[in-house]
């Protein structure tokens, strides 16, 4: 949620209690107080290919039964195609619940079956546009209702549609309560709108929380062009081409920062070279390990003949410290395992995949180069949090991810 978006969603609020109506346009049919106050209203700040600012408005749903109100962006599907998916069966489905009422419960089933057939028919009637100019058709099939229905939702599928820069969003309850969107219904469709899973944002910062096994910043060649930042900088061209704050491992998920302008990124970047950002880290290790906590203090270089792979060198090697703590034992597919969290005091490339390696004498399991790889399985590493201080602010935040494992 940006400023600028909070800004317009807290004036539509006022506008709305002072009319007493949600119309854009004076509209007083159009009553709020037929209107649950539960029900959410999203705003949009875009800018347009010709370089134009655009404020565009959203609810989440219907109100009152409609799915189009002058000035609102329309849902996700075809409004057509949806009535005809409803009438198909809506018919015999208000005979069976009249019949039920009556005393009838055995025509349960079969009204539940009649619903869930109208219910798949109108999910494959969706349509979002991604990150990438491509199309999502239809949704997955799930026992979640709404999905593709919040506001914003219907603001960012439309702002895309039109190749619209996003700059901001904010949603609203009219209780007055400000939100971003839901993690129940959202975190299912808009990280494949998006092609990243965004955890944070404001007008100066994002945070993605980056799945093993995708690469953060793009490799040599076409074929290793895809990644965080590329896709980050598709989406908002006006951020730095190179808009990745830090990196992470391929194979390593979690929180990754990136910067919306070159002012943020400087700060935060200086940040990391002054040592003032806080990372933990989560790996579940081969094995057990005696110590509960302590630090490893071991140099590593590059092995020139074997990239990337990272070796001990107590002479030319660059100084790496890691702190840890160790959470847990666990049984892990029938072998030993150590759950510990690392806290990176220097941040060599590969440091915790190394000095876990090394100095614990316990790799981390999935590690290709350090440890072994069964059956394809992915790297347990995870960035779980990192702390620095706003680069606008100067407020010191932190931002997390939980482990996924």
């Amino acid at each position: 949620m940006t400023p600028r978006a909070k800004k317009e969603a807290l004036r539509l609020l006022r506008k709305f209690r002072e009319t007493g109506s949600y119309s854009l346009f004076g509209d007083k049919s159009l009553k709020l107080e037929n209107v649950k106050k539960q029900e959410t209203f999203g705003v949009l700040i875009a800018r347009t290919k010709e370089n134009q600012e655009r404020v565009i408005y959203a609810f989440s749903g219907s109100v009152e039964g409609k799915y189009l109100v002058k000035g609102y962006v329309p849902p996700c599907f075809s409004l057509n195609e949806f009535n005809k998916a409803v009438k198909i069966n809506d018919k015999k489905i208000h005979e069976l619940t009249k019949l039920i009422e009556r005393g009838d419960v055995n025509l349960k089933d079969e009204r539940a079956r009649l619903s869930n057939e109208t219910l798949r028919r109108i999910r494959g009637l969706y349509r979002f546009r991604k990150w990438d100019g491509k199309t999502i058709e239809g949704l997955e099939d799930g026992n979640i209702t709404g999905v593709g229905e919040c506001a914003g939702v219907k603001l960012i599928n439309y702002a895309l549609r039109r190749g619209w820069e996003i700059k901001g969003l904010a949603e609203f309850r009219l209780d007055g309560n400000l939100s971003s969107p839901c993690e129940t219904r959202c975190s299912l469709i808009l990280p494949k709108i998006l092609g990243l899973d965004y955890i944070y944002a404001d007008e100066d910062i994002a945070a993605v929380n980056k799945e093993s096994g995708f690469l953060a910043t793009p490799g040599r060649g076409d074929e290793k062009l895809d990644s965080v930042s590329y896709r980050f900088h598709t989406l908002f061209p006006s951020s730095p081409k190179e808009c990745h704050i830090h990196r992470l491992d391929m194979d390593t998920s979690g929180v990754m920062l990136l910067a919306f302008n070159k002012e943020s990124l400087s700060a935060v970047q200086r940040q990391f070279e002054e040592r003032s950002v806080k990372k933990t880290y989560i790996g579940l290790l081969d094995g057990k390990i005696k110590e509960n906590e302590g630090e490893i203090d071991i140099p590593i270089r590059l092995d020139i003949n074997n990239r990337p792979y990272q070796i001990e060198d107590r002479v030319n090697g660059k100084r790496a410290v890691t702190r840890f703590k160790k959470i847990e034992e666990r049984n892990f597919m029938k072998r030993d395992a150590t759950l510990v969290e690392f806290y990176p005091l220097t941040g060599r490339t590969h440091q915790i995949r190394v000095h876990a390696a090394l100095g614990l004498n316990a790799p981390i399991i999935g590690d290709r180069l350090y440890g072994k790889n069964e059956n394809g399985e992915r790297l347990y590493l995870h960035a779980k949090e990192i702390e620095f201080n706003h680069p606008r602010s100067g407020e010191r935040m932190s931002i997390s991810a939980p482990s996924p494992f």
